[in-house]
């Protein structure tokens, strides 16, 4: 008779390499988890090296290509005029605001003994001026409305905001040497680093995976040359526009409004500020043609100038562009609002092409 027992089957070569493919897949995300989490709070200036490095690439490999075979070198000099470029405009804001900071503090004293007149245009406006010019009254025009406004700012709370802003500004410049660091790193290494990337995309996702690493890394160069490059163009206009109009400090306000156009709506505020402050000095039609120009060359800029910079790299509904925007500055900080609508458009990438095989399966024959 024949036994027709049938034990296990034996485990194959192929089977074998493919249990082994699995713990070494485990390994990796557990070692990746372990590396992410002793890194997580330097994942931000890390990111921000990154950006600046995919956006600074291809000016890199121009002088590259003059000058070769000194890689470390040219990334260095690369990163020094990066902080050179960081470093000038905060520190002329942060020169400004020391000697503007006496200043404040007289004028707060002055208007808490003295009250602060109202400006003679205020009750002509139609609808509100008599309200308006009542409730100004009440709340500054004397000493004591004032002082019941204005008590809680004085020399000692200026000084103690000052120095909590002089130990964010210690804590951020640590960062931000992290991110020079990085910013090295990645140019010295740049050519390593893309073809490993490029590899491990394409052996893991395939053709699709090599596109949408070049389509991420355009998107990032796209997004922070034209957020840049339109914020300083935004940026200086306007100031011309405060100096112009006469704003007092309008070289402040102009890098103010530089930095601020990054952010969403950020430049409304700074050209905003500087039209109530012409207002409140009686500059009426001074500072109703400054808020004007802004809005113009504001609406323009964002509406106009950066799409065409940007062009279809980043190919992203409003909602979608401004949801990420504003996550990714929630999450992330500055660096978010580039990285945001790159994560966006991702997304959509990644949606776009789980739904390719769907569209031609139901496609006509």
């Amino acid at each position: 008779m024949t036994d027709t027992t049938s034990g296990p089957a034996p485990i194959t070569a192929r089977d074998e390499a493919k249990a082994v493919r699995s713990r070494q897949l485990w390994l990796t995300v557990a070692i990746m988890a372990a590396a992410g989490w002793l890194t997580l709070a330097f994942l931000t200036p890390i990111a921000w090296g990154a950006v600046l490095a995919i956006a600074e690439w291809p000016l890199y490999r121009r002088a590259a290509a003059r000058v070769p075979g000194r890689p470390g070198l040219l990334a260095l000099g690369f990163t020094l005029a990066t902080a050179l470029l960081v470093i000038l405009p905060l520190s002329l804001a942060a020169v400004t605001l020391a000697q503007e900071s006496q200043g404040a503090i007289d004028w707060v004293q002055h208007v808490q003994k003295s009250g602060l007149a109202q400006p003679t245009w205020l009750g002509a406006l139609p609808l509100v001026g008599a309200k308006a010019a009542g409730l100004w009254q009440q709340h500054l025009g004397t000493p004591q409305g004032a002082d019941a406004l204005l008590g809680g700012l004085s020399a000692g709370s200026i000084l103690g905001w000052t120095r909590s802003i002089g130990g964010e500004v210690a804590k951020e410049s640590a960062m931000f040497l992290i991110t020079l660091l990085a910013l090295v790193s990645l140019l010295a290494r740049g050519d390593q680093i893309a073809k490993s990337a490029h590899l491990v995309s394409v052996r893991m996702f395939g053709a699709f995976g090599g596109e949408f690493q070049e389509r991420m890394i355009g998107a990032v160069r796209a997004t922070v040359n034209g957020t840049v490059l339109v914020s300083v163009v935004e940026g200086a206009l306007i100031g011309v526009g405060y100096y112009v109009a006469g704003v007092p400090q309008p070289l402040l306000f102009a890098v103010f409004t530089i930095v601020l156009a990054l952010v969403p709506f950020g430049a409304w505020a700074a050209f905003g500020l500087a039209a109530l402050i012409l207002l409140g000095t009686g500059h009426v039609l001074g500072g109703a043609l400054l808020f004007g120009f802004g809005v113009v060359v504001m609406t323009v800029g964002d509406n106009v100038v950066q799409p065409s910079v940007i062009g279809s790299a980043v190919e992203l509904p409003f909602l979608l562009a401004m949801i990420g925007a504003f996550g990714g500055l929630d999450q992330m900080g500055l660096v978010g609002l580039f990285v945001g609508p790159v994560v966006m458009a991702a997304l959509l990438l990644v949606w776009r092409q789980w739904m390719a095989p769907a569209k031609e399966a139901t496609a006509p024959a």
